[in-house]
């Protein structure tokens, strides 16, 4: 005997009631914030922060303004990774959450149309610093490896670096501007 499985589901579901309703969802615990966002059509990632969807968009891919203090930020990060763990990023979990814990919090308190884009600046900003970092310590100390320790003079003298500190305070001609205090 042959079952029309899609037959039997759709008779299922025009016979039967469902049982859910908004104060069912509060009485389980579901966010019924979430489903009623989904309906809407107000897209969040799956943490819940409205903005940061870029499933098949890459218009966020921009660098925009971003505040003084996560500038510095960023920038006390990279030193941290070069000063402690010599250009990398270090096996700290508290140092990591800390930091990704001050950058969501940021990126939350953004306009949600640019919180995607924010994101991309402050990790393009990261990048461009460490890298920029890395190849001035190769000049110094060609023989480096990434993890080894650097001499504290010698990252001294990088981080006061016009080179470097221009890089993130918008008066470099080779990168992307960044506005920054060092």
């Amino acid at each position: 005997m042959k079952i029309n499985n899609s037959h039997m589901f759709l008779q299922f579901f025009q016979k039967k009631t469902f049982p859910f309703t908004e104060s069912t969802y509060q009485k389980v615990g579901s966010n019924t914030k979430a489903i009623n966002d989904l309906l809407s059509g107000r897209r969040k990632n799956s943490y819940g922060v409205e903005g940061m969807r870029i499933t098949g968009r890459t218009d966020w891919k921009k660098i925009i303004n971003v505040s003084d203090e996560m500038k510095q930020h960023i920038f006390n990060d990279v030193k941290n990774e070069f000063y402690k763990y010599g250009g990398i990023s270090g096996n700290s979990t508290s140092e990591t959450d800390a930091y990704y814990d001050k950058i969501h919090s940021y990126i939350k308190t953004v306009k949600a149309s640019d919180r995607s884009s924010a994101a991309w600046t402050l990790s393009q900003l990261h990048l461009d610093l460490a890298h920029a970092v890395k190849s001035a310590v190769k000049a110094k100390i060609p023989n480096w490896v990434s993890g080894e320790q650097i001499p504290s003079d010698v990252l001294d003298e990088i981080f006061s670096d016009e080179r470097i500190t221009s890089l993130i305070s918008g008066k470099s001609t080779e990168t992307r501007e960044f506005d920054i205090k060092v």
